[in-house]
């Protein structure tokens, strides 16, 4: 292994790391093992930091003081929510070792409603 690509890298330093160095680790050694080539890309990062969403504070990339900073560009709102959507989706799996069951439970909603945003955005 050569080491992280630049893009990745920004990906990295970009992302809160709530769970700090030990979801780091974490993270380093799951994408050490998953890269196929000589230097870990985005491709491999867990999809809650390709996102850049911090589940302690999901709008933490967009908020100052508690208030949400709309850009002067403004924003996709219907894909912001989406990608939260799909991030939690994903952490609660990985929180759960990928029993839906437990994964539902974390979110606090049924198991019929998981399956449906899986399916939506197609995770498992």
């Amino acid at each position: 292994m050569e080491g992280i690509s630049p893009e990745a890298m920004s990906l990295l330093e970009a992302y809160d790391w709530p769970g700090n160095v030990r979801e780091l680790e974490n993270t380093m050694e799951r994408s050490v093992a998953l890269e196929t080539g000589n230097m870990i890309s985005v491709n491999v990062l867990p999809e809650k930091v390709r996102l850049g969403v911090s589940l302690e504070n999901p709008a933490h990339a967009a908020s100052t003081n508690g208030h949400i900073q709309i850009p002067e560009t403004g924003v996709d709102l219907e894909k912001s929510v989406q990608d939260m959507e799909k991030a939690y989706i994903v952490a609660a799996l990985e929180s759960s070792d990928g029993v839906g069951t437990r994964a539902a439970e974390l979110l606090k909603m049924s198991y019929r409603s998981f399956r449906h945003y899986s399916k939506k955005y197609n995770i498992r």
